[in-house]
């Protein structure tokens, strides 16, 4: 089949408009998901260049949880991407439009160099006249494919692009080294292949990919294919032997704690590898259709399913094929097994299969594997199309109707990536069943509604995030965030105490010392003006507290301040000296209350006590000496005033009675 054939020129021009036509509309974007863990919420981001040697001796999510967390299976360790994201910062600030901006040019770079390569790969395998061809529609197609909008249209997929940018250069000049032989070219490619690495661990699986791309493009010598793998493989060894030094070996386990850290955590061994190989049909799928896509893909949008579901055994019997084939063609170096070939290895790190990744799948973790598809669908599409269609004109229309509908979806999609709110609430109803998306959809139409003004459009709003909320819930009923969430927001609708603390309260039933839980409940209590309801409540809450010292504290001052119910006050500020013997607070007001209700010989010594401990506590002194003057001590009144003011000169002395 003969198309009409251009320059390469010609088609880098083409490629630098296109890429701009598809994601110029993501330049006016917030930053959104995990762009706060990565840029807007992390601290050595934020210290610009001087952040750069913590990013590359720490564990990736240091910078934004303060210290090293397990996770995900192994850590991570992706110090380059994030450092750049400290150079833009350092000379930009926190400009959205700027990072977009880059994230456009690092994906640009992307292809760019894509189409280089496949340059390279096609001029002994493919006729002249179709080379420039047939790598331009492969590029086209790759630029285009609604697939890459998660990685292009959040910032934090910058670590996917510049990862498969490094390979891509890697396998360039490894391919210029074995055509001329030229030793600067090999090391040029090791240089790249570290890079890579330090962008994204998953560029680990190219120690096989290049290779085999090698011996299907270049050569079966086995000498070069040795040097190839060899110059690869000590890179690949001295980045392990750093990452492991900084944050530990690559396969220690995650600790999961619940179905969002690991998906899988509640299924038997069995229903969870045929989940696994559910999910491996869903990215062929969307690949081939690419529609609906979403950030959610965690419980329970994916359900849990056994080897007798349809799905699972149909995916069985394409991946059998896919792989006998594919062994098949490696033989005979046929460009369809190479696709396939470049599709699993690429994939095989992020399937869940060897170790799990945290979440049943993602759309980025097909941005590299996607390229085998559009090779294969571009090698029919230009080479062998004839074999199907006699009329040229038919593969010309499918190709043309193909990049078309990519274009429009991917244009599309990067709108839903405009904002948080936008994309969750969008998500949220393709993922219906995604705790994840109806969280936070719940949790972004909360914060909307806490910040409008107009009364009417505020009940709306709540009302739209507490069906999510109640939604997530429902699917998920042990997950915590919607529950702490939807306390707020009813709280928020109705000031109804109860209300929000149903939800409080059922969250310590699965943590008992959740710390947002427990503050909570007493920002909600603490709200409560009638103090006979005030004391009920946390009378209620001081079994649950982690902290009941202080609960006792609160309900005995109200006893004492609100109520003049000493004896009760004394009790129960009794209860929390006993449990928090050494706090002044305490020991102050339950001194008080016992003056108050003349039992001065119980103060005193509860005073002379705790002077033994903090002899300098002014406070301590003024009540011992009030205490003395009531019982007709006035000499050691008198001296303990004396030391209170010594203490603390700030106290007027002549106020004392003596």
């Amino acid at each position: 089949m003969k198309f009409m054939n251009f320059s390469t020129s010609f088609y880098l021009g083409v490629f630098v408009v296109f890429t701009f036509l598809l994601y110029g509309n993501t330049l006016n974007h917030d930053f959104v998901l995990d762009d706060s863990i990565v840029i807007t919420e992390n601290s050595f981001v934020k210290q610009g260049l001087s952040g750069i040697p913590s990013i590359f001796s720490t564990e990736s999510m240091v910078g934004f949880y303060g210290q090293q967390k397990s996770l995900v299976s192994g850590g991570r360790y992706r110090p380059l991407s994030i450092a750049v994201f400290a150079l833009i910062h350092q000379i930009f600030g926190m400009n959205t439009k700027v990072f977009h901006l880059f994230t456009v040019l690092f994906y640009l770079t992307n292809v760019l160099i894509l189409f280089k390569v496949l340059l390279l790969l096609f001029k002994e395998r493919i006729p002249k006249q179709s080379q420039n061809l047939l790598a331009a529609i492969i590029t086209l197609l790759f630029i285009a494919h609604p697939i890459h909008t998660e990685v292009v249209a959040n910032i934090k997929g910058s670590d996917e692009i510049l990862s498969f940018t490094g390979v891509l250069a890697s396998l360039y000049f490894l391919l210029k080294y074995i055509d001329y032989r030229n030793w600067v070219h090999l090391v040029i490619a090791m240089g790249c292949y570290f890079f890579a690495l330090l962008s994204k661990e998953t560029a680990i699986t190219f120690l096989a990919i290049i290779p085999v791309t090698i011996y299907f493009f270049r050569t079966t010598n086995w000498k070069l294919l040795s040097i190839s793998f060899g110059s690869l493989f000590t890179i690949a060894t001295i980045w392990y032997l750093i990452r492991g030094q900084i944050i530990g070996s690559m396969f220690i386990d995650a600790v999961a704690d619940n179905l969002m850290n690991d998906p899988f955590l509640a299924a038997s061994t069995s229903d969870k590898y045929a989940t696994i190989i559910f999910t491996l049909w869903k990215y062929i799928a969307l690949l081939f259709f690419p529609h609906p896509l979403t950030y959610d893909y965690y419980p329970k949008h994916i359900p849990i399913v056994s080897f007798t579901n349809p799905i699972v055994i149909w995916s069985v019997i394409v991946y059998v094929s896919l792989i006998l084939f594919s062994i098949k063609g490696l033989i005979k170096k046929n460009i369809y097994a190479f696709g396939i070939i470049l599709y699993g290895l690429s994939l095989s790190i992020s399937s869940n299969l060897f170790f799990s990744i945290g979440v049943f799948m993602n759309e980025r973790f097909i941005y590299v594997s996607s390229l085998g598809f559009c090779i294969i669908l571009a090698y029919f599409l230009l080479i062998d199309s004839h074999k199907i269609f006699k009329n040229k004109n038919i593969a010309i229309g499918i190709l043309f109707g193909i990049l078309l509908a990519y274009t429009g979806k991917t244009i599309s999609r990067n709108q839903v990536w405009k904002s948080n709110l936008v994309l969750a609430t969008t998500d949220a109803k393709t993922s219906v069943n995604g705790a994840k998306s109806q969280t936070m959809a719940g949790g972004l139409l909360l914060e909307q509604a806490q910040s409008t003004h107009n009364p009417v459009e505020k009940q709306q709003l709540l009302m739209q995030s507490i069906a999510h909320l109640q939604k997530a819930i429902d699917i998920y009923p042990e997950y915590i965030d919607p529950k702490l969430l939807m306390g707020n927001a009813q709280y928020e609708l109705s000031k109804s105490p109860h209300k929000a603390l149903k939800y409080y309260y059922d969250i310590l039933t699965i943590n008992p010392s959740h710390s947002n839980a427990h503050q909570n409940i007493q920002f909600v209590i603490g709200k409560v003006e009638d103090p006979s309801s005030k004391v009920k409540l946390y009378e209620e809450y001081v079994m649950h507290s982690i902290e009941p010292a202080v609960i006792y504290f609160l309900i005995g001052n109200i006893y004492g301040q609100q109520l003049s119910d000493l004896p009760k006050a004394i009790n129960y500020l009794d209860q929390a000296n006993n449990l928090k013997p050494n706090d002044a607070d305490i020991i102050i007001n339950l001194t008080t209350a016992l003056s108050l209700n003349k039992q001065f010989s119980e103060s005193i010594d509860i005073l002379e006590n705790a002077i033994q401990s903090s002899p300098n506590n002014a406070q301590y002194y003024l009540n011992l000496g009030l205490n003395y003057y009531e019982i007709g001590e006035i000499d050691k009144s008198k001296s303990s005033f004396d030391t209170a003011v010594q203490l603390n000169p700030n106290l007027n002395r002549s106020q004392f009675p003596v």
